[in-house]
């Protein structure tokens, strides 16, 4: 699941019905359903299982870590994210 922002609207869509450029907001135990970009916010992003570092990276919008990978995390605070791919599930 996501949460799509439409306007000021969240919408709980399927991961999989996301596409580029679609805005998703993503709080404290919520996995990033993709990869993107940080546009607003702040938050601790567990990447242990992508990366293998056990410690939490600070992601926030603008600069060197502002990137997130889809199935990552969120440890605590909350970013919104503008998502870089398209997902096809076949």
């Amino acid at each position: 699941k996501a949460r799509k922002l439409i306007g000021k609207n969240e919408v709980s869509i399927l991961a999989t019905e996301l596409k580029k450029g679609d805005i998703v907001v993503c709080e404290t135990s919520d996995v990033i359903p993709s990869d993107g970009e940080v546009i607003e916010g702040i938050a601790s992003v567990d990447e242990s299982a992508i990366t293998g570092e056990s410690a939490p990276v600070t992601k926030e919008a603008g600069g060197d870590f502002a990137s997130v990978t889809g199935g990552t995390t969120v440890v605590s605070d909350w970013i919104k994210i503008e998502i870089s791919t398209d997902i096809y599930m076949h």
